[in-house]
């Protein structure tokens, strides 16, 4: 079967007990080192799952399931029952015992049971411990989110890892995931909503779209904006100003066109879009923006049909006697009002900021926050890199207390 390396044969040798105990509780994170160490210091055998199974360990250390469950599996390790049978008395699905220690970063929510879950996850556990602990966050910030389906979708698709998908995008995808199945105001933006079925390529197609269409409310939150012109008829066309998200998302989908990503040439307010159409039914897009040497007058810079088509002549004809039937006057023609749009999209992200705070994920997808310059999204930084301010110093300073108090029970058991 090969020669073993030396430290694999020397270092269990050279090993204390002290040493082994301190190795062991050292691999699982600080804040959890203290409540590891009480339940080791009880047996030997619920010590030993440190390097067979830390995941149960850790389940049992920071409370999943119920008393009468941590009991029971804490019974089975201890009278030598397979570790299988320990998991299954505390629920705990079998797949989780390929995690390391270091990956576990905060309690375990109950995970599903079942076969089916834990035959399609198993295979899908990464290797290495970097990769390993990005993985188990996203498919855990998937299960809070979605359920058990966004999970298994998390879980199976490689590309959701770094360097292929930032912490950005991801958030992203989980926000587009939850919209997909909300009643919230994000969900009627979206052209083709989440789907387990649905692939990586086409997911990340529809999210670009998807924020595009967002980007609108704040392009469209002044409801004071002059509209130029009014409404009119010239013949059998009648002309129509789209004003709002829905009037353009509606046209969008109606005239097979780009007008639902409009946001950027609609937020410096120096173009309007109009409407033609016939027995009520989109026939033309008409676009017109103010004249450089003469702000009395707009100009039409496109006027197109479906799938962006040049429109016939009768049309142009139409919308050039409308447009100089309009009475001259100066057009206003400013951005919107930065504070307009922040509230705007602060009011459009209420019900996913409230869900993410109910769910405990604030900490974790909030990183897509309003920013203040653009009135858009922008990720923060999880991990800024600035000074210690004196919160965070005194967080520090706890987690030095507790590895004092974890070496103290290393030393007693000496």
């Amino acid at each position: 079967s090969g020669v073993r390396p030396l430290n694999s044969i020397l270092l269990p040798r050279l090993e204390t007990k002290a040493s082994r105990r301190r190795r062991r509780l050292h691999a699982f994170r600080p804040p959890f080192r203290t409540y590891v160490a009480g339940l080791t210091a009880s047996a030997p055998a619920v010590e030993d799952l440190a390097d067979s199974f830390p995941a149960l360990l850790f389940a049992m250390a920071t409370g999943y399931g119920t008393v009468r469950q941590r009991e029971a599996a804490f019974r089975a390790v201890c009278d030598g029952q397979p570790l299988k049978e320990a998991a299954f008395e505390l629920g705990l699905p079998f797949w989780t015992r390929k995690l390391p220690a270091t990956v576990l970063t905060e309690p375990l929510p109950l995970l599903p049971g079942d076969d089916a879950f834990g035959s399609e996850i198993l295979n899908r556990v990464p290797e290495g411990a970097t990769e390993c602990a990005v993985w188990l966050d996203r498919v855990l910030v998937g299960l809070k989110l979605g359920g058990r389906d966004l999970a298994l979708w998390v879980a199976r698709e490689p590309r959701l890892l770094p360097p292929l998908t930032s912490d950005e995008s991801f958030q992203w995808a989980m926000a587009w995931a939850w919209a997909s199945n909300a009643e919230a105001p994000g969900r009627r933006l979206i052209r083709e909503p989440w789907t387990p079925a649905i692939g990586l390529k086409r997911a990340i197609d529809e999210i670009a779209i998807w924020r595009k269409r967002i980007d609108l409310v704040g392009a469209l939150a002044d409801r004071n904006r002059d509209p130029w012109y009014v409404n009119g008829r010239i013949g059998s066309y009648e002309i129509v100003q789209l004003r709002s998200v829905e009037d353009f998302v509606a046209e969008s989908m109606a005239m097979e066109n780009c007008l639902d990503q409009y946001a950027a040439h609609l937020a410096y307010g120096r173009v309007r879009i109009f409407s033609v159409r016939r027995d009520g039914r989109p026939i033309a897009d008409v676009e017109l923006a103010v004249r450089a040497e003469d702000p009395t007058i707009a100009a039409i810079t496109q006027l197109r049909g479906h799938r962006n088509r040049r429109a016939p002549p009768a049309i142009w004809q139409a919308v050039s006697s409308w447009l100089g039937a309009q009475p001259t006057r100066s057009l206003a023609a400013g951005s919107v009002p930065q504070s307009l749009s922040r509230d705007a999209q602060a009011a459009f992200w209420r019900p996913y900021l409230d869900v993410l705070e109910a769910l405990g994920l604030a900490h974790r997808l909030t990183a897509i926050a309003l920013d203040r310059e653009r009135g858009r999204l922008r990720p923060r930084p999880m991990l800024p890199d600035v000074p210690p301010r004196p919160g965070q110093m005194a967080v520090r300073a706890y987690h030095v207390a507790l590895e004092q108090r974890v070496d103290r029970l290393v030393d007693d058991d000496e």
